[in-house]
This record gives C-alpha cells, sequence and structure tokens, in this order.
C-alpha cells in the first residue's frame, strides 16, 4: 500500500510554501526528506497527517484519493507523526506500560482495567523489539531517547501503515542513534513505510532506501539513496554545488589549529556534575572553543546549567577577578549567555514574535525604532526565514526557532557563549555558516 501526496500546493495566506510537490512512500521503505529550515518538509508532512488540508493537491492511498479532516482520521487509516517534541505526546505521570498500551485499549469494548495484564502486553511489545525498559516507571522519568523509542512502538501497537519521524535522533548520542536505527529497521522489515527526516546526512546515507529533496518548496531531487552522494545531496539542499565540495573536502582532511593563547576569560573549579557527583574544573581562553561531551547523563547539560547559575550560586574568576554568581541575571551581567538544550522550553516563547525575542538581553529601555533596527540586522545576520520581525516563533521551522534562540544574544556583550546541542534541528547550509 503505497501512500502518495500528489501535486501538493499549500499556501498559509502569506504566499506559498509548497509548489506542486509530489512525494510517494512504499510499504518496507525508508524514504528521506530532506531540506533546509523553511524549505517546506514539516508542512508536508503536516498535510499528510491531516493537522490541516492542501491549498491544492491530492493525498493518495493506493492510487485512491483520501480527505484527512483531523489527524485522527489520519492515524485511523494507519499514517501517524512522530514529532521532535515527544513530551507532547505522552502522559508525564502514568506509566511507561499505561502510555503504550492506551493505542490498544482505544476503541475496545472492555471497560475493566488490569495494571497486570497491561504491563505483560507492554513488556511484550518492548521485548519485540529488544527494547529494556521498566514498564512500571513514570514517564517523566525517561530520558530523550526512551521516550521517543516508547512513542515509536506505541505507533507501530496502534497498526501504523506508515510512521513520519520529524527529526527523531536529534538529541541522540552516537550510541543512542544506533540502537534507534535498530528499532527502525525492525520496523521497516514488518512492511512499514518510513519518512525520516534529520538534518544528518550520515543519518540518511545509512539508514534509508530514497530520498526526496525540498528547496523554497519546490522537490529538486528524488533518486535512491544509492545513486547519490553527499555532496550531491548537499549541493541539492542549498543549491550550491561549491558549498557540497567545500563541505566533502573539509570532511576528508583534517585541520590544525593553533591553541588560543592569552589570560583564562573565565576560571570555575569543583563543579559537581553527572549521577556520581564529579568534580569538574572549566577553564577557557578567549577566542577558544571548548568542547563538551559524553554519553547521556554524563553531566553535559548540567554543566551548561552550572556555569549559568540554573543549579545555584558559585564562585568562578572572571578576566582574573574572582566572582561570586548567584543567579542567571548575575551571569548575564558577567557576560555569559546560554542557549540551551529543549529551546521550546526553556529557550523561546512560541507565542511570542521574532522582535520580542531580538529584544531581549538589553539593558536598559531603547526606542522602538531602535528595538526594530537591532530586529532587522539579527534576522539578517542569523538568516531567519522568513524575515519577518512579527512572525511568532510558533509558526517557524524547528531550525529557526533555534537560530532566534541564538540571535537574542546577538550583539549583547559577551564574555562566554554556552551553547547546549546547537544543531539542533539546523540545516546543512546554516552548519556551514557556523
Amino acid at each position: 500500500m503505497t501512500l502518495t501526496l500528489r501535486g501538493i500546493t499549500h499556501d498559509y495566506g502569506t504566499g506559498p510554501v509548497l509548489h506542486d510537490v509530489t512525494f510517494t512512500v512504499r510499504p518496507g521503505q525508508v524514504h528521506a526528506l530532506l531540506g533546509m529550515n523553511g524549505a517546506g518538509k514539516s508542512t508536508l508532512v503536516h498535510l499528510a497527517t491531516g493537522l490541516f488540508p492542501p491549498t491544492t493537491g491530492s493525498i493518495e492511498v493506493d492510487g485512491t484519493p483520501v480527505r484527512f479532516r483531523h489527524p485522527g482520521q489520519a492515524r485511523d487509516a494507519g499514517v501517524v507523526l512522530l514529532a521532535q517534541e515527544v513530551d507532547r505526546s505522552l502522559v508525564q505521570e502514568l506509566a511507561v506500560h499505561e502510555n503504550l498500551t492506551i493505542a490498544l485499549r482505544h476503541g475496545s469494548r472492555s471497560v475493566r482495567y488490569s495494571p497486570s495484564r497491561d504491563q505483560r502486553v507492554a513488556r511484550e511489545l518492548l521485548d519485540r523489539y529488544g527494547i529494556e525498559i521498566d514498564v512500571t516507571r513514570p514517564v517523566s522519568s525517561l530520558s530523550l531517547f526512551e521516550k521517543q523509542v516508547l512513542c515509536l512502538v506505541r505507533a507501530v501497537a496502534s497498526d501504523a501503515r506508515y510512521l513520519l519521524l520529524d527529526e527523531p535522533t536529534s538529541s541522540f548520542d552516537a550510541q543512542e542513534v544506533q540502537r534507534f536505527y535498530a528499532i527502525v529497521r525492525a520496523v521497516v522489515a514488518e512492511g512499514i513505510g518510513v519518512v525520516f527526516i534529520s538534518h544528518r546526512l550520515g543519518e540518511v546515507l545509512e539508514l534509508c532506501d530514497e530520498v526526496t529533496v525540498l528547496r523554497d518548496g519546490r522537490r529538486v531531487l528524488e533518486a535512491p539513496i544509492a545513486e547519490v552522494s553527499g555532496r550531491q545531496l548537499v549541493a541539492a539542499i542549498t543549491g550550491d554545488e561549491l558549498t557540497g565540495r567545500a563541505r566533502s573536502d573539509r570532511e576528508a582532511s583534517t585541520v590544525q589549529q593553533e591553541p588560543a593563547a592569552g589570560e583564562f576569560v573565565l576560571e570555575a573549579t569543583g563543579l559537581r556534575v553527572g549521577r556520581d557527583h564529579t568534580s569538574v574544573d572549566i577553564r577557557l581562553r578567549r577566542g577558544e572553543i571548548l568542547a563538551v561531551f559524553g554519553p547521556l547523563g554524563s553531566g553535559k547539560t548540567t554543566i551548561a546549567r552550572t556555569i549559568f547559575a540554573l543549579a545555584g550560586p558559585y564562585t568562578a574568576t572572571i578576566d582574573g577577578v574572582p566572582t561570586r554568581i548567584r543567579d542567571p541575571r548575575q551571569a548575564v551581567l558577567h557576560g555569559i549567555a546560554l542557549v540551551p538544550e529543549e529551546r521550546r522550553r526553556q529557550g523561546i516563547w512560541l507565542d511570542e514574535s521574532v522582535r520580542t525575542h531580538t529584544a531581549l538581553g538589553l539593558r536598559g529601555l531603547i526606542r522602538p525604532r531602535r528595538e526594530a533596527q537591532r530586529a532587522d540586522r539579527l534576522i539578517g545576520e542569523f538568516d531567519i526565514q522568513p524575515p519577518e520581525q512579527s512572525r511568532l516563533l510558533r509558526r517557524l521551522s524547528g531550525g529557526n526557532q533555534q537560530k532566534v534562540a541564538c540571535a537574542k544574544w546577538g550583539d549583547e556583550p559577551r564574555r562566554v557563549l554556552i551553547m547546549d546541542e546547537p544543531m539542533t534541528g539546523v540545516d546543512v547550509g546554516a552548519k556551514e555558516s557556523l
């Protein structure tokens, strides 16, 4: 059974965001959907799942046009979207087995609830894909990887025929990515078709069977993955063959950089991080990029939050001066900025405008004209698309939301910029410019 979006054009009222796009997903295949932020990927999958109807074009199942008036109808037809924000799809206070088996109870005539039976069924479902999670744990205690896996298995349990995965691995470490691949491959082996949206081209080349690239709302490439190279994909995504060549050349070589010299701009010793409360010392020179990496739970995010004083007051040496930083406001006053890991929960307000965010962090009151000028300047510098000050962040793609989360610190006086998983949801073109 094939799922086809045929001749799709869509307009939100400010101009078309998709232009006559045809996209087909086949059972038992992983079809990559690629493009820069704002290319139309999310709009296309939202149309496929009945969030809203296309302006023109049709959705077809095995050649027969269907009309999904709401996401529930799409789910009943077996088309399920798994978005990046998994917390919105799960009930945090309920246990794993309760979240997982609710899909099986939907539509059932039985009103009797049996926790032991639910737990047994949930364990069988997880065992089927080699997933080890205590089904009695509350969902709120799970890692992001475990939540994403839970959503995936629940969709399969509800008889999904097509899974639309919108950047599911964007916050996974290397080990979690491989575990997720194994689950997706097992799902595909059962005949389920998968749409895979990702900005990580290595994942696409390893996991997918077909690839479609959108650029400016138009389909510019569709091919079996075995027939294209990483360089060709980058060129198709960006529209710039030189960008694709530069990326490939850089990945093929190792560039040695001279270490930064001079005095430390920030020294913080004895920071307690990780499950074992390991003591960590941070020393950062001006002009230096310090990378902190490790598996889930190792303390990466804790270090970021601690330096920004979100974990409580601490003492650091800033430009050689011992300084007590009591809260995030003082951290900002001392030139420390943070782009957090979870932008939608910690870094932005979805129902506020781009201009509101670019005005954040300003010291004292400024005239509206200067505020507008600053917004225009930062929108241009960070290539926020569409370049509209009044656009609500809810109506931006994930990558452009991340650009706003960075842009709000754009021209503030800074000594230290902390970026926690900054490339999540950022397209290949933006990565090149960074």
